[in-house]
């Protein structure tokens, strides 16, 4: 049992909330009653009695509308009935207060997977509609045409037996009626409206007592008359005919039929027509209260379906960083060199090559927080100690004609943080013997910018000059 206040789970008997102290004793004689209901309307489902079940668990669901398996139950009688729509939106009301591990999800896939099935079901109950419209209106051939093609596309439609019951009696054709109220019986053994309509055609008790006093009667006679009965064998001349009974026969069962058609039939007629109008009034009250009740839930349904598709069309736009092996292989690797030169000299070309791999690691995609700081920590150290080889070495490579080796030495030594006009002027003056304008010029630039007072400013710009670019 889970806790209405808090949602904890209740552990045994205890008649109140471990975590949030709520009092349980009333709430569980709730819980209780409305299991109870659930267990007589199973109870009653499996004998058949599917009114009474209805019942028991519409009981059920007044107590706790949350009892999903009395819901679920009661989706399976109503599709018992051939109420498909009110069959699911019980079980997609059901889903809505349980979402997992929902009978009603199997109920609901099971006619869903089966479009065939459902189309006619949705095809029954349109004729059913358009077969009441017709009795309404006194076309009772056009509607009994309309549920015989009812029955065949969903059989266990109780309601379009019943009519058609109702209008094969208001016709005459009480052994047909007889049949399909059989039928409905042997689905639903304790509807009502089944066994009221069975009654209007199926001899009273009174009549077959009668038919038996008379047998007896005649057996009496004879039996007074000492087994001996009346014969005309022996007699040689005719009785003569008694006229006058036959004609007091026919006068009074003519008499009989007139006072039937009268008064008695109109009367019957009026009272099975207008308790017919009032059944079919209450089911299409009920059916358009289930089909708003459907539409709705369906509404829901597909907003919720909208909203888990913005879901995941967020989440797979999401880029989860893959785990990359060879940055950690590379990062193990320049840390085993780090420690292995911790003795070196500053001008130890180890030491510009170790700054070099340094370059390359990229800290931004990193996932580790500690890989990142041992990163960042060599870096400092070994840039500061590899920027004042970088320039001299890059110098060297400007003085002998090798502008390549040069530009990436003297590129290096600025990154490493060796910043002075004397940097920036030969990297760009390397880049212009090389060609590269644009590189050449952004280092000219940035010597006039950082150091405008240098003796080296005036050939910068006198380059910039040859290149045709301003300063």
């Amino acid at each position: 049992m889970i806790c209405p206040r808090c949602g904890n789970k209740i552990r045994g008997a205890i008649t109140y909330c471990d975590s949030c102290g709520a009092e349980l004793t009333v709430y569980k004689k709730i819980m209780q009653s409305s299991n109870l209901y659930y267990n007589r309307g199973l109870s009653r489902a499996n004998v058949r009695d599917l009114s009474g079940a209805i019942q028991m668990l519409k009981k059920s669901l007044e107590i706790n509308k949350r009892n999903t398996m009395a819901r679920n139950l009661l989706g399976l009688v109503y599709f018992e009935l051939g109420e498909t729509v009110a069959a699911l939106g019980e079980w997609v009301v059901s889903k809505h207060f349980q979402p997992e591990n929902n009978r009603a999800d199997y109920y609901i896939e099971q006619i869903q997977s089966s479009p065939a099935k459902f189309d006619a079901v949705n095809q029954a109950i349109k004729k059913y509609n358009i077969a009441l419209d017709a009795a309404r209106q006194g076309g009772d051939d056009m509607a009994i045409l309309q549920l015989k093609k009812v029955i065949s596309l969903h059989p266990n439609f109780i309601r379009a037996r019943q009519l058609l019951a109702l209008l094969y009696i208001h016709t005459g054709q009480k052994e047909r009626a007889r049949k399909q109220l059989n039928y409905a019986a042997q689905i639903d053994v304790a509807n009502t409206t089944t066994l009221r309509y069975l009654k209007e055609i199926t001899p009273t008790a009174q009549g077959q007592k009668e038919s038996e006093s008379a047998g007896e009667n005649e057996l009496a006679i004879d039996e007074m008359k000492g087994g001996v009965r009346l014969s005309t064998a022996g007699n040689y001349s005719e009785d003569k005919p008694n006229v006058m009974a036959w004609v007091m026969l026919v006068v009074g069962t003519l008499v009989g039929i007139l006072v039937t058609f009268i008064l008695i039939v109109p009367t019957a007629r009026k009272n099975i027509r207008a308790e017919f109008e009032k059944d079919q009034l209450d089911y299409s009250s009920e059916l358009r209260i289930k089909e708003a009740t459907l539409t709705s839930l369906e509404k829901e349904a597909q907003l919720w379906k909208t909203k888990y598709e913005e879901v995941q069309r967020e989440l797979s736009e999401i880029v989860v960083p893959e785990y990359d092996r060879q940055m950690y292989d590379d990062l193990f690797s320049v840390l085993q060199e780090y420690i292995a030169i911790e003795g070196e000299n500053e001008n130890s070309s180890r030491i510009l090559d170790l700054a070099g791999r340094l370059a390359e690691l990229d800290t931004a995609r990193m996932e580790n927080e500690d890989a990142k700081a041992l990163t960042e920590k060599m870096k400092t150290e070994i840039f500061a100690r590899a920027a004042s080889p970088a320039y001299t070495k890059g110098r060297e490579a400007h003085d002998n004609g090798a502008y390549a080796e040069a530009a990436a030495y003297l590129k290096a030594a600025c990154d490493y943080g060796f910043i002075n006009d004397s940097c920036y002027y030969y990297l760009g003056k390397s880049y212009q013997l090389m060609d590269a304008n644009e590189q050449a010029a952004e280092y000219y630039r940035k010597l006039l910018a950082e150091f405008p007072s240098s003796s080296l400013a005036r050939y910068a710009r006198t380059r910039l000059g040859e290149m045709g670019m301003e300063e």
